[in-house]
């Protein structure tokens, strides 16, 4: 397995800073949208601070959804998902699809279960943190449940922050630990997805991606900006980076973020679970459908034993 050091520590830490820079990037853009409405509120003598959080949040989304948008059809051409596409169609026709997205919603449902538990046992230690994230929690809204709150957790974070993150931000993570691979991300800004067959190429190597699923999984935790979610966002980041490896597509992650955050509005189904036994149990299956689905989502990716692993 090749070292750190052929990498290229320059090349490691510019890409590494470029990651950090979308983030920079995505608070830039919130502080100006808010600083317009202040500017609205000053000429129109509407006090903005009696509209309610989750309407600034839903319009900084937006505003980073389109940011997002634009920077990765940018980048697409170019972009190692474009080649992986290229290289590794997803086949097995309507029934292969079908098994895939059921795969993905029982991943992003297990996370949840396995995530919330460990976390609420965590935080049952650390009562100081627990009354902080509380407070947290009250003060930005996280809690509601109101119809524009679900909409921005369940809906408009998926597409948001896969776009930024699995998208723009693991594309910048490839790049700082696989510099063999420059002359496709060298190519002219109109080149085509269908045309990557013509460019030199050298594949990401095994160690590179997963220290790229690695890199992006910690920056996304960075991004919740809180010691609690952003743990809780960064373990589950791996796993959405692996889906995102081994499907190739941002469909299917942002499919996964779905399955996910919907998942923490569904935990209370499972009013049952109230003893420590009841949690270690609850766990436990929801770890092995965990890996199972896992396993079930390699075969319908056509990631079998007996396939070529990944390039």
């Amino acid at each position: 397995m090749p070292g750190f050091e052929e990498v290229g520590m320059l090349n490691a830490l510019v890409w590494a800073l470029a990651c950090f820079g979308v983030v920079a990037a995505d608070i830039a853009l919130s502080i100006v949208l808010f600083s317009a409405l202040d500017i609205v509120s000053a000429l129109t003598g509407f006090p903005i601070d009696n509209l309610d959080i989750q309407w600034f949040q839903a319009s900084a989304q937006t505003a980073s959804f389109l940011m997002a948008l634009l920077w990765w059809r940018y980048l697409w051409p170019r972009s190692f998902m474009a080649r992986r596409q290229g290289e590794r169609p997803l086949g097995g026709g309507a029934n292969a699809a079908w098994k895939r997205i059921a795969c993905v919603v029982v991943i992003g449902l297990s996370i949840q279960v396995v995530i919330s538990y460990l976390c609420d046992g965590v935080l049952s230690l650390l009562p100081e943190v627990a009354a902080d994230y509380s407070e947290l929690v009250e003060e930005t809204g996280l809690g509601d449940t109101n119809l524009l709150a679900v909409l921005t957790t369940v809906l408009g974070a998926p597409f948001c922050e896969e776009l930024l993150v699995r998208g723009i931000i693991f594309e910048f993570s490839l790049r700082a630990f696989n510099p063999q691979c420059r002359p496709l991300w060298k190519r002219r800004r109109r080149a085509s997805a269908q045309d990557s067959a013509i460019v030199p190429w050298a594949a990401p190597s095994t160690w590179g991606i997963a220290a790229a699923i690695v890199l992006q999984a910690a920056i996304f935790g960075f991004m919740h900006m809180n010691w609690v979610q952003g743990c809780y966002a960064g373990a589950a980041g791996l796993i959405f980076g692996w889906v995102l490896v081994t499907t190739g597509k941002l469909r299917y992650t942002i499919l996964l973020h779905f399955a996910f955050n919907a998942g923490s509005y569904l935990m209370g189904l499972l009013w049952f679970v109230n003893t420590p036994l009841d949690v270690i149990i609850t766990v436990a299956i929801a770890g092995v459908i965990l890996v199972e689905a896992m396993r079930s989502l390699r075969h319908a990716c056509g990631m079998g034993a007996a396939s070529a692993p990944l390039p």
